[in-house]
C-alpha cells in the first residue's frame, strides 16, 4: 500500500487493483487523484485488501475504487453506499486474496469502519497479465476521477 496527502485527512480514497489489464483501474484513479493538489482526501493505492485496515483509523469517510466483473458492459460505473448487500456481490470476487467486501466486514466488526463508505465499481474486460486498460476501463477511470474530485469538493465547502 502507498499513500498520498495528509495522514490525518478524514477522507480516505482507496484505488485497489493489480497490474493485470483492467484490474488496474483502481489504481489509475488513485494516480490521478493524487496528482491533484489540495486534494481534501488521503489517497491510498491498495495491493491487498486488508492492508486498508490501518488508514481507516480515524477516518470519517471511506471512498473505495475497484473492477468489477459481473458480466455488465466494460467501464460501466457502479456506485454503491454501505452496506448495500450488491456489494457483497460484485466485490466478492478479487484477484487480491480477501475480498472489499469481506475488509469492510472486518472493519466492522473491529469498529473501525468510518460512518461513510462508497464504493465505486468500475465494470472490466480482460484482467490478463501484461495488459494495459482497455479503452472502455480507460474512460471510466476518468469519469470515476471526476467524480468523486467533484464529491470531495463538495464536502469541504459543505
Amino acid at each position: 500500500m502507498s499513500s498520498s496527502r495528509r495522514p490525518d485527512w478524514p477522507t480516505v480514497v482507496a484505488g485497489f487493483g493489480s497490474p493485470h489489464g483492467d484490474d488496474q483501474a483502481g489504481w489509475r484513479v488513485a494516480a490521478m487523484l493524487s496528482q491533484r493538489p489540495g486534494l481534501p482526501a488521503r489517497v491510498i493505492v491498495v495491493h491487498e485488501p486488508t492492508q486498508m485496515l490501518a488508514a481507516l483509523r480515524g477516518c470519517q469517510r471511506l471512498i473505495v475504487v475497484d473492477a468489477c466483473h459481473t458480466g455488465g458492459m466494460a467501464g460501466a460505473v457502479t456506485r454503491l453506499v454501505w452496506p448495500d448487500p450488491r456489494i457483497a456481490v460484485s466485490h466478492r470476487h478479487s484477484t487480491h486474496g480477501v475480498s472489499v467486501a469481506d475488509v469492510l466486514k472486518l472493519a466492522e466488526t473491529l469498529g473501525d469502519l468510518p460512518p461513510l463508505v462508497e464504493i465505486f465499481g468500475i465494470e472490466v474486460a480482460d484482467c490478463l497479465p501484461c495488459q494495459d486498460l482497455t479503452p472502455d476501463v480507460c474512460c471510466a477511470v476518468a469519469e470515476v476521477e471526476a467524480q468523486i474530485v467533484e464529491k470531495l469538493c463538495e464536502a469541504a465547502h459543505a
